[in-house]
């Protein structure tokens, strides 16, 4: 079974209707299908939609991270007035002795010299700057290269989340329908152990047995009904679980009996598995894995951003000035025209600083790189685990199977040797209870069952599959691709660091972060 989900998106009028329709003065209108559950997770459940905003937190800071890369255009503005006593050509405040200034011979009055400095009081200017970094040791482009990885990260972490929550829904909802038949089977033996009860009385009154058998069936009878009292209660809170993972509010959930009826049987179809094959899949598939590895590669790039410390940054500067002119008390007579210059700087010593940040950054690396070890071994550890819950449901299937029909065999032999006489009503009772504890242990291993296949297809990472499509192809980011990853991850671990040899990144055609994806939930 396949269902196409459009992930990640609002609820549909149909979702929403689902979740507030009401029929009879319940919780909802029809009851819910597996398919259902999964939708309403994947637009709902809060784990997801925490991690979408990751993702997007994630796509900012790669267009934080590149903008350095990209010409810096700023327009600014000034205006100032100064007190004339500020500018003032004479001292101490008196009046100058002097009328004329003489230069080359030819006599200048005094007055007309300091006219101009009257607009030296107010100033003004209009700048566009355009700024461009040349260089600043490959910290900048190692920056974007870690922010797009980074983004990688976060898409992967999104998918494990959703693949999570695709399991948790699964393993809950058939934990309904677990609770569900259990609940069916202790309502069975209740009602075999009163009709038990009733056919003791009718004898006892008969006078062909004694009332210790009357109350020998009553006692049976109401040891039976606590469990089918926690039975029932665990099944209301089975659906209370599911409807916190589907992220449904409370509303009116504790007010039923059965708040989030489902729809199904606790069926199950075996699968084929192969403990070698699915370790290699596990390894490719895991978006766990493929987060750490994102991880390992952009502590390569800081390690890279670190080292540039030790390194020059020079930048250019071009751009368009205008002002007025100090030479005129007019302030619409303007002086304007283009600049151009480099600026540079070079920190010769920083107290090691550098050296402590590259020497932090390393250490981070090799820290996500023993991550990365330990998780390699926890999801071959799921994959193992999965395979032997597997083994071991099917197991304990084919013996519940077989233990059934002979605790239904034993109970029809000792009801007639108790007809005939020569049985007891003890033996009825044991009987009895054998085919319950037997019909239990059988839904329960079905349960295990499926539960460990949803287990397996998570730890295997086939559980959903993902089609990467954008709305539009300006939407695709420039990222590592999965060849070019593996293939720096290969080089940085065969090789060792160099900081000022940053791992290069190829632009891909087909991206690893979309937004918005669609997403194929497989119950098979």
């Amino acid at each position: 079974m396949r269902i196409s989900l459009f992930a990640l998106i609002p609820l549909t009028g149909f979702t929403a209707s689902l979740l507030a329709g009401e029929s009879n003065g319940g919780y909802r209108s029809h009851a819910l299908t597996i398919d259902e559950a999964v939708q309403i997770a994947i637009k709902q459940n809060p784990n997801i939609l925490r991690q979408v905003q990751e993702l997007k937190r994630n796509k900012g800071l790669v267009y934080e991270a590149q903008a350095r890369l990209l010409p810096q255009v700023t327009a600014s503005t000034s205006y100032t007035q100064t007190d004339p006593g500020l500018v003032s050509n004479t001292t101490g405040g008196g009046r100058t002795n002097l009328d004329l200034v003489t230069t080359q011979g030819i006599a200048f009055p005094l007055s007309s010299l300091l006219s101009s400095q009257r607009s030296a009081t107010e100033n003004w200017t209009v700048q566009i700057q355009v700024t461009q970094l040349l260089y600043d040791g490959g910290a900048t482009i190692a920056s974007r290269r870690a922010a797009r990885i980074n983004e990688d990260a976060a898409y992967y972490t999104l998918r494990d989340t959703i693949d999570s929550t695709v399991e948790t829904v699964r393993t809950q909802f058939y934990q309904i329908l677990l609770n569900k038949a259990l609940v069916q089977v202790q309502e069975e033996s209740v009602n075999l152990l009163q009709s038990q009860l009733e056919d003791q009385k009718s004898r006892f009154e008969a006078g062909t047995v004694p009332q210790f058998n009357v109350l020998q069936a009553q006692s049976q009878l109401q040891n039976q009904i606590p469990l089918l009292i926690q039975a029932q209660n665990n099944y209301r809170i089975s659906m209370v679980q599911l409807a916190k993972t589907l992220g449904i509010p409370a509303g009116r959930q504790y007010s039923t009996d059965e708040p989030l009826p489902v729809a199904g049987r606790l069926t199950y179809t075996q699968i084929k598995y192969d403990l070698s094959s699915a370790l290699i899949t596990a390894r490719a598939n895991r978006p766990f894995l493929k987060a750490q590895r994102s991880n390992v590669l952009s502590s390569v790039e800081q390690v890279t951003v670190s080292a540039s410390g030790w390194k020059p940054t020079i930048s250019a500067n071009i751009g368009l000035r205008q002002t007025n002119s100090p030479r005129s008390a007019q302030l619409d007579n303007t002086l304007q025209g283009w600049f151009f210059g480099f600026t540079g700087s070079w920190n010769i010593f920083d107290g090691g600083n550098t050296y402590g940040s590259v020497k932090a950054a390393r250490a981070s690396l090799e820290e996500n790189k023993v991550t990365l070890d330990d998780s390699t071994r926890q999801v071959e550890l799921d994959v193992s685990t999965a395979v032997d819950n597997l083994r071991n449901a099917q197991e304990t299937i084919a013996a519940s199977e077989t233990a059934v029909q002979v605790s239904q065999e034993a109970l029809r032999l000792s009801n007639e040797r108790l007809a005939a006489g020569t049985g007891t009503q003890l033996d009825v009772l044991t009987q009895q209870t054998a085919l319950t504890t037997s019909r239990s242990n059988l839904v329960t291993a079905q349960f295990n069952y499926i539960a460990a296949v949803a287990q397996f297809q998570f730890a295997t990472g086939t559980e959903t599959k993902y089609n990467d499509t954008f709305d539009s192809p300006d939407k695709r980011p420039l990222t590592l691709t999965n060849g070019e990853a593996n293939k720096a991850l290969r080089s940085r671990y065969d090789s060792p660091l160099d900081p000022c040899k940053p791992a290069t990144t190829k632009a891909k055609k087909e991206s690893l972060t979309p937004p918005l994806g669609k997403i194929e939930f497989s119950n098979d």
